[in-house]
This record gives C-alpha cells, sequence and structure tokens, in this order.
C-alpha cells in the first residue's frame, strides 16, 4: 500500500492522481494530511491506503517521516512539519521558534514573499524576540536562505531509504525491520562465537551471512575481477556467483541440502538469501539438543562447499556430491563429539541415525546416576 504513497508523492499530475485529489483532498493542501484526515472514509482499499502511515503497536508517522521534500512552488511543503531543510522536522530542530510563530500550519509558499523577482523569507512572530531567541532565528534564517520558491515548478518528494529517491517496498521492509535486524545480529553473532565450532569455521559463516566472503561477485564489485563474463559459479559454472547462488541455488549445493535434510529426517526451506535461512534453521528443530546439531550441519555444509569451490577455482579439482556428503558428515562428527564429555557415539551410529544419537546423549545428560 506503500507505493500508492509514493504514487502521490510523485510529481506530474497524471489523471489517477487528479481523481484522488478531487475526491479525498479536501480542497487541496498538503497530500500528506489529507491522506491523514481521510482515514476510515471512501472504500476499503482507499481505508488501507490512508491508514498505513499508522501500524498498529508500532510507530505513527513513519512513512510519511521517510519523505523529504524538494521546494518548487512551494505550496504543498509544509514549512514546520516536512523535511526539506535537514534530516529534521524545522519544528522540531526549532522548538521555541515554533511556539512564537504565528504561522504554525503555513506551507513555505506563504512564508515569505518575492520582490523583484527573487524570493525573501519572511516569519512572523507573536511577540518580538529575546536576544537569545534572535539568535535561534539567525540560526534558522542562515539554514533556509539557499532556498528559493520557483514559480511554475512543482514540489516533489524524495524516498529517504533509497538511493535513487524512489519509493519502493524493499527499502520500507529495510527501514522498518532495522532495528530486529540489528538485534538479530547481536543474537546471530554470539550464536555463531558460541558454538563448539573451529574458530576459522564461525569467522567464515559470520562473514558469509554478511556477504563478505570473495565470491566472483563480490570480487567484481571491487574490481578485482574485470569482466561478468568472469563470474560464472566455480561448482556448476552456470550462473553468476553470489553467495546467494553459490550456497543455496547451485543444483549440485541444493543437492547436499536435501541430502542432508534426509539424512536427519528434517524439512529445510532455502530462503532468499544466507541470512534469513540461517535465521530459520535457528528456529527449527524444536528441541535444543537436535537444533544444535543441525547448526553444525550448516556449518559444515558450507564450508565444505567452500573448500571444494576453491579446489576446483585454483586447482581444478573436479567435485563428486557423494563424497562431499560423506565429509559433511565426517566433519560434523568430529566437531560434535569433541566435546568428549557431552557426546559420546561411534561415526557409524552419526552416518545411520544423527538425530537419535543426540537425543539419546541429551537424555543420559537427564537421568542422574545411579
Amino acid at each position: 500500500m506503500g507505493k500508492w504513497w509514493g504514487r502521490l508523492a510523485e510529481n506530474g499530475e497524471g489523471l489517477w492522481k487528479k481523481i484522488i485529489v478531487e475526491k479525498y483532498g479536501k480542497g487541496g493542501g498538503h497530500w500528506q494530511d489529507w491522506l491523514d484526515e481521510s482515514r476510515g472514509v471512501g472504500s476499503t482499499w482507499w481505508r488501507d491506503v490512508s491508514g498505513i502511515n499508522t501500524i498498529e503497536g508500532g510507530s505513527n508517522g513513519w512513512l510519511k517521516e521517510g519523505f523529504r521534500a524538494k521546494v518548487g512552488e512551494g505550496n504543498t511543503v509544509s514549512f514546520w512539519w516536512d523535511k526539506w531543510r535537514g534530516e529534521e522536522y524545522l519544528a522540531n530542530r526549532f522548538p521555541r521558534l515554533y511556539l512564537l510563530s504565528t504561522e504554525k500550519t503555513k506551507m513555505c509558499s506563504e512564508m515569505g514573499c518575492r520582490t523583484n523577482g527573487v524570493w525573501e523569507w519572511k516569519i512572523n512572530w507573536r511577540r518580538n524576540l529575546f536576544d537569545w531567541e534572535k539568535e535561534e532565528a539567525m540560526e534558522l534564517h542562515n539554514m533556509i536562505q539557499s532556498v528559493q520558491t520557483t514559480q511554475g515548478c512543482m514540489d516533489s518528494w524524495e524516498w529517504t531509504h533509497s538511493k535513487d529517491g524512489q519509493y519502493s517496498t524493499k527499502s520500507a521492509y529495510a527501514m522498518l525491520t532495522k532495528d530486529e535486524k540489528e538485534a538479530s545480529e547481536t543474537t546471530t553473532f554470539t550464536r555463531i562465537w558460541s558454538s563448539i565450532l573451529p574458530s576459522k569455521v564461525s569467522a567464515f559463516n559470520w562473514q558469509l551471512l554478511l556477504d563478505r566472503i570473495p565470491t566472483k561477485m563480490n570480487l567484481l564489485s571491487r574490481g578485482i575481477i574485470k569482466d561478468i563474463q568472469d563470474c560464472k559459479c566455480g561448482i556448476c559454472g552456470e550462473e553468476e556467483e553470489d553467495t546467494k547462488h553459490l550456497f543455496l541455488k547451485c543444483n549440485m549445493v541444493r543437492w547436499l541440502w536435501m541430502a542432508c535434510a534426509k539424512w536427519w529426517n528434517i524439512n529445510v526451506t532455502l530462503e532468499e538469501d544466507c541470512w534469513n535461512t540461517y535465521q530459520v534453521a535457528g528456529r527449527e528443530p524444536k528441541e535444543k539438543a537436535i537444533r544444535d546439531g543441525w547448526d553444525c550441519i550448516w556449518n559444515s555444509l558450507v564450508w565444505t562447499v567452500w573448500l571444494a569451490r576453491n579446489q576446483k577455482v585454483f586447482q581444478g579439482k573436479e567435485i563428486n556430491r557423494e563424497k562431499l556428503l560423506e565429509l559433511i558428515q565426517l566433519k560434523s562428527f568430529h566437531w560434535i563429539t569433541a566435546k568428549k564429555e557431552r557426546y559420546a557415539f561411534t561415526l557409524t551410529d552419526w552416518f545411520i541415525n544423527p538425530v537419535a544419537c543426540l537425543k539419546d546423549c541429551h537424555r543420559k545428560r537427564r537421568v542422574p546416576n545411579e
């Protein structure tokens, strides 16, 4: 629904926009204001569009705050309550001056006049300013004086959470989940570095999740590889090699994921990237002992794939998927049984039924010594 806000913010007078303004615009004025004011009015679609600026249980005004105005004529840009100078509303940047203003709801076009073709800002105060208030007023004047309203030039709006200034669902989602992602990063970091894995494997996994390992596409972005034609997958040679393809989408690697899932008798969901796939792996299976074991399989798989990829790229060594699966099983066995006080089972048992091995060890740890 946010994309409709983005379309209303776009410069231009398209037919769709004219119809919306005529029906819901309440005589014109600030498009964001009448979007909020018309909540609960009109069709179900329009109620959804006008209400998206408020998230139940979340922040109000998140969508409005994501837009920054570029002043043209200035008749749709609120002087005090739009972001058009810096990253803050002027009302928040200069709260004392806002309280003293007699024009709290005016648009930029109403906050000055044109003399001999030159725009001059003029702010009216409800009383004479004290000396310290005059200093703030001068700071405000210095901040806005370089901006001139331009006759015949429409105001425009930029979405501040994307590089091109255009609203997109992807950029809005990234903005809304930023705090959640930061908290998730902390949890994931702790999960990786408190595991039983060798430190070099933990370091590799962390770099993988942050998309910082030297895949061919990453080397291309750094200017080390010059031609995208040289960026084919080091394993299959069919698609461009980024982390998503190499560790999730490559046919041989997908076979390894499915083979490991069958070995563990669980379902595996390969998400849109390694980060989200790892988060899902951290929630399933439900039992902690099994979940920790599967976490070990994740690391064994991606580490084995990376080593095999490097051997093929740099040494020309061919890859056999059955042998890779056996290496994944062998590595995970050695990593898990390195803590002998916790896990005691044979390699054969591990190859046959790893889940039963972990459950049996977990059960024995909970039974008191007789």
